[in-house]
């Protein structure tokens, strides 16, 4: 072996070191006005929710009911090893319970003191919008008391974003014991 050779674990060690020199700024990379969420529905209406929002999409998980709860609580479910609540939107919402189809899903959110799993009748994957699409609402139009924002996507749909904040604050929502 010549002097001149370069170990492997030096190669690496310079590799990182360049690596971090071209370390791409977050602010470059984000586009400004772009906002982007998760869409879904529930009740035939669109909705969404922030992409930083979301912990994960998955298929509905066997629950096991809470005796004492509100039937809008499917109850607890089993995700990896944590057992979380898992909420019917639409009958929170609309006060109609939901059919589970194929396309049923649960979309699970943060909450102070863990997780909390949402029903919802289908998720349509992500959605990019930008400034220019956006719909300002009024409180409470449509039976949206959780949303201020909507967005028009280039079809001509309509998609509230469900703001978690609110949500998961509500007193009824925090509430549900019957």
């Amino acid at each position: 072996m010549s002097k001149n050779s370069i170990k492997p674990f030096e190669l690496l060690n310079e590799y990182e070191r360049l690596s971090f020199k071209h370390k791409a700024d977050i602010q470059d990379v984000r586009v400004k006005d772009q906002w982007s969420g998760v869409g879904f529905s529930v009740d035939n209406k669109n909705y969404l929710f922030s992409i930083e929002k979301i912990v994960e999409v998955l298929i509905l998980t066997e629950t096991t009911k809470i005796p004492g709860i509100s039937p809008w609580v499917l109850g607890l479910g089993n995700i990896r090893g944590n057992l979380i609540p898992v909420v019917d939107l639409k009958y929170f919402l609309f006060n109609i319970p939901s059919k589970t189809t194929a396309h049923t899903r649960m979309i699970v959110i943060q909450q102070i003191g863990g997780q909390v799993g949402l029903v919802v009748d289908e998720v349509f994957g992500q959605k990019h919008f930008t400034t220019k699409d956006i719909i300002k609402q009024k409180k409470g139009k449509n039976n949206l008391k959780y949303s201020e924002v909507s967005y028009k996507d280039k079809d001509g749909g309509v998609w509230s974003v469900l703001e978690d904040e609110l949500l998961i604050n509500d007193p009824s929502f925090q509430n549900a014991a019957v």
